[in-house]
């Protein structure tokens, strides 16, 4: 006969099966927190229901207590791992600490269930009744079962609230159905526990059919709508802890889901009706290129086309902050503002500097060199005392020259320039300045250049010469006896160019292990207490370095202290093939500038504020013979060239009233004004103290042609002469 008991007993089989089966997926599921407590719930709720179902079929007391106790094993953990779960799947925080706390609280109740036989804490009385086939025990509650109900109801407040709310706050359809059914579910489960604590099923444990009913709602969560579908919780977790506020509008304009940071930044008053503004402004400020600024943050707007299956099925609307980057992107913008500042501060300062060291050291040099112009009148002592008053001079325009180096390679301004040139001429002036920094010393100097290093080569010779001067007047420097040498050899080569390697070995005072480190920083000496009488700045090894590794080179050192040192590098150079000497294309620097001319035809006018370097550029210019006027101002100069026809003027740059600069604009101006083609091409060269490549380009904007950096050389202003006087001009050139 099919009785109630029969069909409470199919129910059970049933939910256990089912039990089982859903133990078994979640496990496989096993990823995250979520689906952790969901197992422990799975597996509590089986022990639960198949400790009741032998309760059920059980004949005896010692039985139906067996299936007591196993029943509680499972059921303790029920509401525990059913309240976490909600916890954790409403994405509500819970510390460690509490949660052991409530799994002590759970591990304490099953124990007193055990020993509920030896004192009344749990139940204060339990008799054990056998009716129409029918074991179960008639329990009177204890003060803890009370105190424990009072928990669990606790968590069946709090949990439904919490499953409550995040469900109707859903707006992703899926997720709203799935929160739903696990809603039910638990649901369900309480409301069994609720009818159980009346009393009005006396022998029969309704909470077990709330279980069994609440596993199907489960399932049908977890089948059916991907409760444990890892991409999803993933999706749902990390799009709600995201920064970004996320609204997702679809075709018709309807909002149809946004993220628990929209909530906190857009909708702080529940104010969702107004998406369609924040819409509006959000396209507003990306249409405008602007940041959207609330409550002193500052928001990057942007907005994507969702598309499926190639078809457009909305649009995602996101929300940045953006404040850090922009407070850091303007403290950049300031720092680069000072930066920039700084650096037109110290190449103004530069500038000034050169240019007024400069132009009393080209009256130093300039007398000097016309004082040892005329040695014979000059006693032994005079010309050492003047030779070393140009040698001071030279040191000191090096140092300059050394500074404004380092500043333009600290800027990035400093560039390479290849052209075709000739190696052993540049090396025979190399050796020339050499001799004269060695002086008394007795020191040898070797110079070997290998035959097979070809004699045109393409690259950037002033600043090769640069270097093999800052090296060897480095040797020379620390060297008192012995030798130097500069050897330059061919160590490997490919079609259309060799790899050079140039090396400065001295036998000097070398360097200490503990020193190499230091050397090529600038404005630092090595061994400075030993060194202190040394001149030098330092920096002739840190432009070498840089001007090496801007050819693709390495400068590198071996050395013994006490014995010498060898600097030495190696740089690609290209082969300039079928060339000579006389070829326009191979690059003639000053120093090869060894014509004597004379020009007795030709007149040029010289422009300087200082009496002075007129003096001294006029009788530089004697020799050759032409006609030589001066002016000590622009405005005089303009009056001088609309009297004369000049064929070249040497133009100071820094001057009172008229620089230069606006004196040069003027003359290029009258071109117009006189309807004469004479003021356009004049050639105008400036003689300047400050050589920045500011300087140079507003020379080429005024219509300057050329320049020469002061102190003025005889060599530069004969080869400036050859360069822009008319050839018709030149007479008797002649080699020395």
């Amino acid at each position: 006969m099919f009785t109630l008991r029969n069909l409470l007993l199919v129910v059970q089989v049933i939910s256990v099966v089912f039990l089982f089966i859903e133990s078994v997926y979640v496990f496989s599921k096993l990823k995250t927190d979520i689906h952790k407590y969901l197992f422990l719930n799975c597996i509590a709720t089986l022990i639960n229901n198949t400790g009741y179902f032998l309760m059920m079929i059980s004949v005896n007391e010692e039985q139906c207590f067996a299936g007591l106790l196993m029943s509680y094993f499972g059921r303790v953990w029920i509401p525990f791992s059913l309240f976490i779960f909600a916890l954790k799947i409403c994405k509500i925080e819970i510390k460690k600490y509490l949660i052991i706390l409530l799994a002590f609280l759970h591990t304490f109740i099953y124990c007193l269930v055990f020993t509920s036989r030896w004192h009344g804490l749990y139940y204060a009385k339990s008799e054990y009744i056998y009716k129409d086939g029918w074991s179960f025990f008639e329990n009177e509650n204890g003060i803890i079962h009370n105190i424990y109900s009072v928990v669990l109801i606790l968590y069946i407040v709090v949990g439904m609230f919490l499953l409550i709310r995040n469900t109707i706050k859903e707006k992703m359809p899926i997720a709203k159905i799935r929160m739903t059914f696990v809603t039910v579910a638990i649901l369900i489960q309480c409301m069994g526990f609720i009818v159980n604590l009346t009393g009005v099923t006396h022998g029969y444990d309704c909470t077990v059919m709330g279980y069994a009913v609440g596993t199907l709602f489960m399932i049908i969560a977890i089948f059916r709508f991907k409760l444990l579908d890892t991409l999803e919780i993933a999706r749902d977790y990390v799009i709600d802890e995201l920064s970004e506020a996320i609204m997702v509008i679809n075709n018709d304009g309807k909002l149809e889901y946004y993220n628990k940071p929209a909530t906190e930044i857009l909708f702080r008053n529940d104010s969702e009706n107004e998406y369609e503004d924040w819409i509006a402004r959000m396209e507003d400020a990306i249409e405008s290129d602007k940041p959207i600024e609330l409550a002193g943050r500052l928001y990057s707007p942007n907005i994507k086309t969702l598309f499926h299956n190639d078809e457009s099925c909305g649009k995602i609307y996101v929300l940045v902050d953006d404040t850090d980057h922009y407070n850091y992107m303007q403290k950049i913008k300031e720092q680069r503002d000072i930066a920039e500042e700084a650096n037109a501060s110290k190449s103004a300062f530069l500038s000034i500097v050169s240019h007024e060291i400069r132009t009393p050291m080209n009256a130093v040099i300039g007398m000097t060199d016309l004082l040892l112009r005329d040695s014979e009148s000059l006693s032994d002592k005079q010309e050492k005392y003047l030779k070393n008053i140009s040698t001071s001079g030279q040191s000191l325009v090096m140092i300059v020259n050394d500074i404004l180096d380092q500043s333009k390679i600290e800027a990035g301004k400093m560039e390479i320039i290849e052209q075709p040139y000739e190696i052993r001429p540049m090396a025979d002036d190399v050796k020339l300045i050499i001799e004269n920094r060695i002086g008394s010393k007795p020191i040898h100097l070797i110079y070997e250049i290998e035959d097979d290093v070809p004699q045109y080569l393409i690259g950037d010779s002033l600043r090769i010469r640069q270097i093999l001067i800052n090296l060897m007047n480095n040797a020379v420097k620390f060297t008192e006896t012995g030798y130097i040498r500069l050897k330059v050899e061919v160590t490997d080569e490919k079609s259309g160019s060799r790899l050079l390697r140039f090396s400065v070995k001295d036998s000097g005072q070398g360097i200490r292990p503990e020193d190499l480190s230091k050397l090529g920083q600038a404005f630092t000496q090595v061994d400075t207490k030993k060194n202190h009488s040394k001149e030098g700045t330092g920096l002739g090894l840190s432009i070498s370095r840089d001007f090496i590794s801007m050819m693709g080179g390495l400068l590198e050192v071996t050395s013994e202290y006490g014995k010498g040192s060898e600097f030495y590098f190696e740089i690609w150079q290209g082969i300039a093939n079928g060339l000579n000497s006389n070829d326009s294309v191979v690059m003639k620097q000053p120093w090869q500038t060894d014509t004597e001319f004379r020009a007795p035809e030709a007149r040029v006018l010289i422009v300087d504020d200082a009496e002075l370097n007129l003096m001294i550029t006029e009788e530089l210019l004697k020799p050759v013979g032409m006609t030589v006027d001066v002016a000590q101002s622009g405005e005089t100069a303009l009056e001088m060239i609309e009297k004369n026809h000049y064929h070249a003027i040497f133009m100071d740059y820094m001057m009172p009233y008229l620089d230069g600069v606006e004196t040069t604009k003027l003359i290029r101006k009258l071109a117009l004004e006189k309807k004469d083609d004479y003021y356009k091409y004049v050639p105008i060269i400036a003689l300047s103290g400050d050589t920045s490549d500011s300087t140079r380009e507003s020379f080429m904007c005024a219509g300057i042609d050329d320049f020469t950096e002061k102190p003025v050389e005889v060599k530069k202003l004969k080869k400036l002469l050859l360069k822009w006087l008319p050839k018709e001009l030149i007479k008797s050139v002649a080699n020395k």
